[in-house]
């Protein structure tokens, strides 16, 4: 009886210390949840998509080509009467001669005007106003421009702008006027295509050419060169849509918007949609010809195809950094430097087996953030490597000067190149070496299999010749001591 009454209570008391250590797992495990010292992950460069190439968006791109087919109006033909126009549209017909389109008809862009002045009807009419499609009012725009092949405006239907839903009028003001007075400027090379009074040239896909066109009126010099490009003026009217980028005209530095070296937008972009293939390397040296770029057409990135902008960023973030170093003295904020590069990310897109060796077990400290590439090699250089220095030695020695010498006995290897045994930038071998100190000794020496008869002897010694070099041949890149054996130069401790 007393026997089963004490299993109950032994049962009884099991349930209840385990429901408390269960009790205690639950309040435990939800302290750890809020605990501030959560175990965290090492955290990597910030890599950009597509990762490990070169930056591929400040490079000239074609995109699909645009095109439309103008409206026809039924039974409209071409009027060539520009008085009739001032009937109702006086005051745009005065103006127009200070206009940088004078000497044109209103039908060279407005279409036959016939219909439209018979019976007032405005939709019988191209008007740009009421066009929507913005494919529509560019072509309305290229019937002329399109045929100076030099212009950049021919590759408009391929730009980024034709295809992201930009027209002409999105920038331009097609009656745009100078002020009275301007004086006008010579005739130029693009101007050639103009036919100063008879509009069936200019839209001969549209309507068939005449038989008798309109009799050309008296050429009037052009005013083009002061028309501020119909008031599309860069950077405003870029800011219009790019407002994101307006900072870089505010903040001072040499490549600043409007700044004392004349930076604009059109520097590096054609005003059409386009990005000057130039601007990517030529227009870089163009200012930059001296130090560090004075090498950089024998370097290895320019062979390589690499070009200013894989690197270095055109449109730089004008956001001051608001990480704060903080030592014992002083509180530090990092400098905000234009176009810098952000080492080593910007390395390791086109350097991906030189990231992976930098995670192995031994590997100067680049990821740590004591070094950067730049410390050993220098992107601009024409050395070989792209080094700071002439040989791999001198830019090891620039740290590792005890490794230098001079050296009563010098190991040839080490005089030769550090790289022969070791991997500068990662192994998993100690001291970056190219594998374990004993086995990359052997693939020189013999070792000390011919010395048998003095293992017999002396078997103590036989745990140290068998396991590491190292264990004697502590000074291998140079001694100043000859060996116990009385041969100078064994390299011994």
């Amino acid at each position: 009886m007393r026997t089963g009454m004490g299993n109950r209570v032994s049962r009884h008391v099991f349930v209840l210390r385990l429901r408390l250590v269960v009790v205690s797992l639950f309040f435990l495990g939800m302290a750890s949840c809020h605990s501030q010292h959560q175990p965290t992950v090492r955290s990597e460069p910030s890599l950009d998509p597509g990762w490990p190439k070169p930056n591929p968006f400040f490079t000239q791109v074609s995109y699909k080509a645009v095109k439309a087919e103008l409206p026809k109006y039924a039974d409209a033909d071409y009027a060539h009467d520009d008085s009739g126009c001032a009937d109702c549209h006086k005051a745009y017909v005065k103006t127009f001669a200070t206009n940088v389109h004078r000497g044109e008809s209103c039908e060279s862009c407005h279409g036959p005007a016939s219909k439209h002045a018979e019976e007032g009807e405005p939709g019988l009419l191209f008007r740009f106003s009421k066009i929507k499609d913005p494919v529509l009012l560019a072509e309305a725009c290229l019937r002329c421009h399109e045929q100076n092949q030099c212009a950049e405006v021919t590759r408009w239907r391929t730009s980024k702008h034709a295809n992201s839903g930009v027209t002409c009028v999105s920038c331009h003001r097609v009656h745009y006027n100078v002020l009275p007075g301007t004086p006008a400027t010579n005739v130029s090379k693009d101007t050639a295509h103009q036919s100063h009074g008879s509009s069936i040239k200019l839209t001969a896909h549209n309507a068939p050419v005449e038989e008798n066109p309109a009799p050309a009126k008296a050429k009037l010099p052009s005013l083009r060169g002061t028309s501020n490009h119909l008031n599309a003026m860069s950077p405003n009217v870029c800011y219009r849509c790019h407002g994101e980028m307006a900072d870089l005209s505010k903040i001072a530095g040499p490549h600043q918007i409007g700044g004392p070296n004349g930076f604009n937008c059109t520097t590096c972009h054609e005003a059409h949609g386009q990005l000057k293939e130039s601007s990517r390397t030529e227009l870089c040296l163009s200012c930059h010809k001296g130090t560090p770029t004075m090498a950089w057409h024998s370097s290895l990135h320019e062979r390589s195809g690499v070009a200013c902008t894989d690197c270095h960023n055109p449109h730089p973030s004008a956001r001051v950094p608001q990480t704060v170093n903080i030592d014992h003295y002083q509180v530090n904020r990092p400098k905000r430097l234009a176009m810098s590069v952000q080492e080593p990310e910007v390395c390791f897109k086109c350097h991906a087996k030189i990231y992976g060796l930098t995670d192995m077990p031994s590997h100067h400290p680049i990821k740590e953030g004591k070094m950067v590439c730049s410390d050993c090699h220098d992107v601009h250089g024409e050395a070989l490597g792209n080094l700071k220095e002439e040989t791999v030695n001198m830019v090891c020695y620039r740290c590792h000067a005890e490794k230098q010498g001079p050296f009563a006995y010098e190991h040839p290897p080490v005089t030769e190149r550090c790289t022969i045994c070791h991997e500068s930038h990662g192994t998993v071998a100690d001291n970056l070496l190219r594998q374990p100190a004993t086995f990359l000794c052997l693939r020189c020496h013999a070792g000390h299999h011919n010395r048998q008869r003095d293992l017999q002897n002396k078997p103590v010694f036989k745990k140290e010749l068998y396991t590491d070099c190292l264990s004697c041949h502590g000074e291998i890149h140079g001694s100043d001591r000859p060996s116990s054996a009385g041969v100078g130069g064994r390299f011994t401790r």
